[in-house]
Order: C-alpha cells, then structure tokens, then sequence
C-alpha cells in the first residue's frame, strides 16, 4: 500500500537524521517506524483488563484510591529500608 503524508518540518528533519543514521531509504524508515506504531496496543488497549475487573468488582471510587494510595506507601517504605539497608 502507498500513502502520502504530510510531516511537520522538524518530523521531516529527524526522520531523514534516523534513516541517514541507519543508512536506510527514508521511505524505509517512515514505513518501519508506522509498521511499528500500528502493531503496538494503545493504552486503552492494554488497560482494558484492570478496567473490566474494577467494573466487575463493584469496588468504589473511594476505596480504589484508598488501596493505591496504601500500595504507594508501601512501596515507598520499602524502597526507603532498601536504601537505608534495613532489608
């Protein structure tokens, strides 16, 4: 498939600086850097799961935030033992 697209001048200016440094055709690099961007799932792709089971939980807002926010401080208490060497 051929496409046409229009790029901001300085997309353009690293494009052609990344296949210069690849000592690939641009149309190579474009078309590999798109290939790439395609196949990568985005965020709501792979949040999907967390999102379904928190739905499913019936769990509240409130309590969500309650639990983060008790796993952050519990990971930032370890990771203070790590460096005091306590652990």
């Amino acid at each position: 498939m051929t496409i046409s697209i229009s790029l901001t001048p300085e997309a353009e200016t690293k494009l052609r600086q990344r296949a210069t440094r690849l000592g690939q055709d641009l149309s190579i690099v474009a078309s590999d850097l798109l290939e790439e961007a395609v196949r990568r799932p985005s965020v709501d792709e792979l949040l999907a799961p967390a999102r379904r089971q928190v739905a499913e939980s019936g769990i509240e807002d409130r309590a969500l935030d309650d639990f983060f926010r008790d796993v952050l401080k519990e990971v930032r208490d370890e990771k203070r033992k790590l460096v005091r060497g306590e652990l």
